[in-house]
């Protein structure tokens, strides 16, 4: 793996600005059935799958607005292989390894984030898996040509106050795309959010249903 690209800009980032535009302006129940199923009136006209994006929404507002946490919308990208692609379970497994050894450490201050007083100020955090737009790359990587139908994840993150100044000094593109976060990273970026942006971020829910979930698996 070539460790000295250079990062580069997530390509669907226009299309999740618009999103979460709309999103501050639309943000009620009735708004997320109708973004989830334009002909859907109530919840009982979804499918399973998105009743269950439904009610994840549902848990990242009550996180928000009963627990005052703050919700974060962060993107990672990860470098290819030449010859090699990543499975969702290889992709799971670099978000697990950059959360756990990089990003926490880093939010909390500590390697010892296991322990009970650093748990309870731990980051609420769901991440799903997405699929690059499937068109042919412009960037090349070990001379290869690259189809940007690769996997990365969307992680809706709720921010305990205590920790919030330092998570707003990630807000922005790349911020995490160093060795000192992972070596696997390729792109990031990282904006402040609200609970509908968890619809966009689990899009393809139904395709790859075991979403990662810290600091305990909600599903």
């Amino acid at each position: 793996m070539n460790t000295s690209l250079k990062t580069s800009s997530i390509k669907n980032h226009q299309d999740s600005q618009s999103f979460l535009s709309d999103s501050v302006k639309n943000n009620t129940a009735s708004d997320w059935i109708q973004y989830l199923s334009k002909s859907a009136t109530s919840i009982k006209d979804l499918s399973s799958s998105q009743q269950m994006r439904f009610h994840l929404a549902k848990f990242t507002q009550e996180l928000e607005h009963q627990s005052n946490r703050h919700l974060f919308h962060l993107t990672l990208t990860y470098k290819p292989f030449e010859d090699y692609s990543y499975s969702p379970k290889n992709t799971n497994d670099f978000f697990i390894h950059f959360y756990t050894k990089h990003f926490l450490p880093f939010l909390l201050n500590t390697k010892n984030f296991q322990r009970i007083k650093y748990r309870e100020i731990q980051p609420i955090c769901l991440a799903f898996l997405d699929e690059h737009e499937s068109q042919v790359s412009t960037q090349k990587y070990l001379n290869a040509s690259r189809f940007s139908a690769r996997l990365h994840h969307h992680a809706i993150l709720a921010i305990h106050s205590d920790t919030l100044d330092r998570m707003q000094t990630l807000i922005g593109e790349n911020t995490l795309a160093s060795n000192k976060f992972s070596t696997k990273v390729m792109s990031s970026h990282v904006r402040e959010c609200d609970a509908m942006c968890l619809l966009y971020a689990s899009k393809m829910y139904a395709k790859y249903p075991d979403f990662l979930s810290f600091p305990d698996r909600l599903h």
